[in-house]
């Protein structure tokens, strides 16, 4: 029966990968969100708390810190990680799928709950909550190495997620998967705050791009390392 279990689970996590990686739609990662709930409801009694979805101890600190630490992982990003990563491969990440919102407010304010409810809501619940769970149940719920090696997997394919940005930018953001996966696993598996930051992140990220703000970043980010 734990054999049949066990393999139960890498079927789910087949068919969210493959969904994501297969599926060409501007909102494959809201369906694979639906499937990956389906899956937990599935198999566990308490979907929402395993999925990381339980009220938080307090959503006021969640939201302030959130917000706090999304600012800052954007600061570090902008200023160190991307110049230092492009140095390193000699390959610019690419974002020009976002040019078309430089100027444009009303393209930008559009785009806003697709950021809140596709990338911070949606991707945490797949590439965090959903595959590091999955992968435990597969494997052994009480082994550090397999918990270690969930985030470590989750993280690669976070990054692949993003191949439209190239090679550095499948690097960059395999990085932060990591740092979001560490974080969710060490802050106790409430999703609530990665949620929080990942918006909060991607919101200020593209808000850099409406008013070119990005491009003065990338420059003294570039002078650092020069």
């Amino acid at each position: 029966m734990d054999l049949l279990v066990r393999l139960r689970q890498l079927v789910w996590i087949a068919l969210v990968i493959g969904v994501v990686a297969l599926i060409d739609w501007d909102f494959v990662v809201a369906v694979a969100a639906l499937i990956a709930i389906a899956a937990v409801a599935i198999e566990t009694r308490a979907p929402w708390r395993s999925l990381g979805l339980a009220r938080p101890r307090s959503i006021a600190r969640t939201i302030a810190f959130g917000i706090l630490a999304g600012v800052v992982l954007l600061l570090f990003t902008k200023l160190l990680l991307t110049p230092f990563v492009e140095k390193l491969t000699g390959i610019p990440r690419d974002l020009s799928v976002f040019d078309p919102l430089r100027g444009d407010v009303a393209r930008y304010l559009a785009i806003l709950p697709r950021i809140w409810i596709g990338a911070a809501i949606c991707e945490e619940i797949v590439f965090r909550a959903f595959l590091i769970g999955r992968i435990e149940a597969a494997f052994d719920n009480a082994s550090r190495f397999v918990t270690a090696a969930a985030v470590l997997l989750s993280a690669v394919v976070f990054g692949a997620a993003h191949a439209y940005q190239g090679p550095t930018g499948i690097l960059i953001t395999g990085l932060l998967g990591l740092l979001f996966a560490i974080v969710y696993v060490a802050a106790g598996r409430n999703l609530w705050f990665n949620i929080v930051v990942h918006g909060t992140y991607d919101t200020l990220s593209l808000a850099f791009v409406l008013v070119s703000l990005d491009r003065t970043f990338a420059e003294f980010g570039h002078r650092l390392f020069s």
